[in-house]
């Protein structure tokens, strides 16, 4: 896959004539045309899974990205490669800084994909530890049903945080005799 000014148009066609099946040719026929689409909506995103996506959306035979990351799948990288140049040459070269973008640049195809999926973990994880962050004040109501209530807001460091844990872990319970009963309370755990 190179880098040089050539047209996906004209990548297109050199690669549909080496092409020696025709499995081949419609899975490239099927790159090409979700690759337009994308360069038509004027996406900057060309990974392997929007175009994956959007070929099955609209019925396109893509291939998976196995197919696509494996050595035998350079064909269709370099496809991909083109329509994304043709897109940046189309926008000016501006895009949005993906912080990832330098995943695209590794070689090896296998390092290539394990790195992308620990990306997309990390992401993940992020997003639920904001999540976590967001929803860690739920407030603690002291008292009964038919007193007066107190609502108060906890605020634990890490040290406390971790007493209480340890204070209500099964395993911790069970050392000193206790169990965690039906309702939530803590109980002796020989008269269950």
């Amino acid at each position: 896959m190179s880098d040089q000014l050539v047209s996906p148009q004209d990548t297109y066609g050199r690669l549909m004539c080496e092409a020696s099946d025709s499995r081949r040719k419609r899975s490239l026929e099927a790159i090409n045309e979700a690759c337009r689409l994308l360069h038509e909506r004027h996406s900057s995103d060309f990974s392997y899974k929007t175009i994956i996506t959007l070929g099955k959306d609209r019925g396109l035979p893509v291939p998976g990205e196995k197919s696509i990351v494996n050595p035998t799948g350079e064909h269709y990288r370099e496809l991909i490669q083109a329509w994304k140049l043709a897109s940046l040459r189309a926008r000016g070269g501006q895009t949005k800084a993906d912080p990832n973008n330098w995943i695209e640049y590794i070689e090896d195809p296998v390092l290539r994909m394990n790195f992308s999926l620990l990306a997309k973990e990390l992401r993940a994880l992020k997003a639920k530890e904001a999540i976590k962050a967001k929803h860690s004040g739920a407030p603690i109501i002291l008292g009964s049903a038919t007193g007066q209530a107190v609502s108060i807001q906890p605020r634990f460091n890490d040290a406390e945080l971790s007493a209480l844990k340890a204070a209500i872990d099964p395993t911790t319970l069970s050392l000193v005799g206790l169990s965690i009963g039906s309702r939530g309370e803590v109980a002796d755990a020989r008269k269950f």
